[in-house]
């Protein structure tokens, strides 16, 4: 027999995060371009960016270079758009200097995928090349247990967006009530895969691909 499950945040009921958090008044709109293999992850963080924004937008895709609506939206608001995505030449936003004072933001695209598949996405999707690229700082910490990355100072879809919305809005403490779910739902799954799996597969381990 299986399990009652929910539709709108793709978790099992007793996992469901839905009616969780009261929604985010975000100032800058969150663009979430979500790789198919995100979609029914139950691992994955960037429904959090659904539930607990007010202001967002998800597309799912692996090749957006001829998604018509994410290309009208590009066209339309590249001025005030930028690519969270840390590419080499990337504008690096942090507590100290944010470099972007002369730059006023509506919206933000981030990309929800493993970091192997994040890079195959942006490299598919040319108007990224020649938009604002911000990126973040490489000494972040996360709180990820549950997914290994490829080094430290990655972070999760749902830890990306609250630290880009803290600096780049200048509120230092808010979404919070989003950090705060992300961890219960890692404590979850690490009480549910139990101690013993939880430190041979994932404690201290990096991925390298």
């Amino acid at each position: 027999m299986s399990r009652p499950f929910c539709y709108q945040c793709h978790r099992a009921k007793v996992t469901c995060l839905c009616g969780r958090i009261e929604k985010q008044p975000n100032e800058i709109k969150i663009i979430i371009l979500q790789h198919p293999d995100e979609v029914n992850n139950a691992k994955g963080t960037g429904i959090l960016v659904e539930l607990g924004l007010l202001h967002h937008q998800k597309w799912i895709a692996e090749d957006f270079s001829k998604h018509e609506a994410l290309i009208h939206f590009i066209t339309v608001n590249k001025a005030e758009t930028a690519v969270l995505y840390p590419i080499e030449d990337a504008n690096v936003i942090s507590k100290e200097n944010t470099g972007l004072e002369n730059l006023k933001f509506k919206n933000l695209i981030v990309i929800d995928a493993t970091w192997r598949k994040a890079k195959k996405m942006w490299e598919l999707q040319p108007l990224f090349h020649d938009m604002t690229c911000l990126r973040l700082t490489n000494e972040q910490i996360s709180n990820y247990r549950i997914r290994k990355v490829p080094k430290d100072g990655h972070l999760s879809t749902i830890e990306s967006v609250v630290v880009a919305l803290r600096l780049l809005e200048g509120k230092q403490h808010a979404y919070q009530p989003l950090i705060n779910l992300f961890t219960e739902m890692i404590d979850f799954q690490i009480n549910r895969m139990g101690d013993d799996t939880y430190k041979k597969n994932y404690e201290n381990k990096t991925d390298k691909k």
